[in-house]
């Protein structure tokens, strides 16, 4: 869970900026840091919830060499251990059993992996950038049927 909160602060030329009884900036910085903990309070208890659950992750960036991310089906990111089979583009299914207020993650091998139509891509584009040193245009991808 996130909540994309701001602090207010005064824009110049709105009807707002000239409103009586602002709100002093230290007053809005103490409500502000109250409401991230408490955020980080409901993110921690919410992903402790999938802790030993298996989650699906679209694969989508590599976190370090041994480590991919990706975001599961309700767009938690999720960091796993890579293999050389997985491509970014790919769907895997992983056991979690590590959550923090902004992320969840397995330190487990994945359970399952289903190569997709976008692992397919990112394949090709590594494979054009590795092979021509220059990736111009869009790499030519096999022809697929719907």
């Amino acid at each position: 869970m996130t909540a994309y909160t701001f602090q207010y602060s005064k824009r110049p030329g709105t009807p707002a900026a000239t409103m009586p009884d602002q709100v002093p900036p230290d007053i809005v910085a103490e409500r502000y840091n109250r409401l991230m903990e408490l955020q980080r309070e409901v993110s921690q208890a919410v992903n402790n919830e999938l802790l030993g659950k298996s989650v699906e992750v679209l694969v989508s960036d590599e976190s370090g060499d041994k480590q991919l991310s990706g975001k599961s089906r309700d767009f938690r990111l999720v960091h796993f251990p890579a293999s050389p089979e997985i491509r970014l583009g790919d769907l895997v299914t992983v056991t979690i059993d590590q959550a923090k207020p902004f992320y969840i993650a397995s330190s487990q091998p994945h359970l399952a992996h289903i190569k997709t139509r976008g692992g397919d891509a990112h394949a090709e584009r590594v494979k054009e950038s590795t092979t021509n040193g220059v990736m111009l245009g869009i790499p030519s991808l096999p022809k697929y049927s719907f």
